[in-house]
């Protein structure tokens, strides 16, 4: 599937004016869009979108300037071709005046005024709930004609945190957060393998459909899984061991599992074999600075207590299970002993949301307690018991890309 960026400039707040251009050639000729095209081989959507907004208006932005807002899949078919996945994003501050170029004569329009009878069908319908100030999900499906709508359905935005802290102790609940809007950016394409899927939980909320195989090498998680229903097959083996044919999958992710795995060069190759060509794989993992920003070091190093300091952060090593904390050089060198490219790495998660990490494996005490007596992490889930700390957590859940992030999320391609 095609995956698409549409760029929508907003003056006003609340909002009044819109940018919307006639398209002169291409798809959607003659209709009034936004700005916006295809993601390129090899681009993420944001950078898809800056670079379309600089070649359609001549206006050149940062990732800063972009305020997603919106996910939407279209279907026809009688055109599959032209079935895509849209990204939808917000510009709010820009200089100078967006240009005519080759693709698109500009023209601003009062929200009032929007001419829907000249755009596609389906902008009518989520449109003004954008301007509104919704963050949607939608899913429009056309008729045979490829103009008219057969069927569409609007949801608000998965609000990631929330879902994910109503089961998880806050400093797992944030982290994964986090990493499951990263993964909404990319079409993964089935068949689809989850090295080290765990109990599934962090799938069931992250994906919106069922990975064909996930694979975990303990029994405990594997025998949990399919309570949440995220899985089609379930297999209990070692990442290095699989009993999958060779280019099977078309698609691989690993959550926050790989740093866990010693013997990583061998999971790496495994599963480069049992990939396709040119196959995507998805992984997120700490980095060096999972380390190097803890908290409590620093303080013993400051009393002259480097040898307790060092023993701190092996202790946290071990109850935190990270044999790997490398970055993406480290990682590229991996990846292409294995069979891989790297096509893309960037960093997450500041060094303050790694101090809130670390000091939450203390104050989640009590959710460990009540995990070993009752089975749940959290026992009431009701939005006035969890609001304190969704409002501390969700400080922590930026999706910006930093340089001084401490864990990595890496986009590799088989050879």
């Amino acid at each position: 599937m095609k995956i698409d960026t549409l760029c929508l400039f907003v003056k006003g707040d609340p909002i009044s004016e819109i940018y919307l251009g006639i398209k002169k050639c291409g798809f959607g000729m003659g209709k009034h869009v936004a700005v916006g095209g295809g993601v390129e081989p090899g681009e993420l959507p944001v950078q898809a979108a800056i670079r379309e907004i600089q070649e359609e208006t001549s206006i050149t932005v940062s990732q800063e300037n972009l305020e997603k807002v919106g996910r939407i899949k279209f279907d026809f078919p009688a055109k599959q071709e032209w079935e895509r996945l849209v990204h939808v994003y917000f510009v709010r501050n820009w200089q100078g005046d967006p240009q005519e170029s080759d693709e698109v004569e500009p023209h601003w329009f009062s929200v009032n005024e929007i001419p829907f009878d000249k755009m596609w069908q389906d902008g009518q319908h989520w449109l003004p709930k954008l301007l509104d100030g919704e963050k949607i999900e939608a899913h429009f499906i056309f008729n045979e004609d490829n103009e008219s709508l057969k069927e569409f359905e609007i949801n608000p935005a998965k609000d990631f945190l929330w879902d994910q802290i109503r089961d998880l102790p806050y400093f797992r609940g944030m982290l994964r957060a986090v990493e499951a809007e990263y993964y909404q950016e990319f079409d993964i394409p089935a068949p689809v393998y989850d090295v080290g899927c765990g109990d599934g939980h962090f799938a069931s909320l992250a994906f919106d459909f069922k990975i064909d195989v996930g694979l975990d090498p303990w029994e405990a998680p594997i025998q949990e899984a399919p309570t949440h229903e995220a899985y089609k097959s379930l297999v209990v083996a070692d990442g290095a061991q699989t009993p999958f044919p060779q280019d099977y999958f078309a698609s691989a992710i690993s959550n926050s599992v790989l740093e866990h795995i010693e013997h990583i060069d061998s999971v790496l190759i495994e599963t480069g074999r049992v990939l396709r060509p040119s196959a995507p794989f998805y992984f997120c993992v700490p980095n060096e600075r999972y380390f190097t920003e803890l908290s409590v070091p620093p303080i013993l190093i400051r009393f002259g207590l480097k040898k307790l300091a060092v023993a701190y952060e092996n202790w946290f090593r071990k109850i935190s299970r990270v044999h790997h904390a490398d970055g993406p050089e480290i990682w590229r060198e991996r990846l292409e002993q294995a069979g891989f490219e790297l096509e893309h790495a960037w960093h997450y998660f500041s060094p303050e949301a790694m101090r809130a990490l670390e000091w939450g494996h203390y104050f989640g005490l009590p959710s460990w307690i009540g995990r070993m007596l009752t089975g749940k992490w959290i026992l009431s889930k009701t939005k006035w018991n969890l609001a304190l700390t969704e409002r501390y957590a969700r400080k922590f859940t930026s999706l910006d890309h930093i340089p001084n992030g401490t864990f990595s999320f890496f986009v590799a391609r088989k050879k």
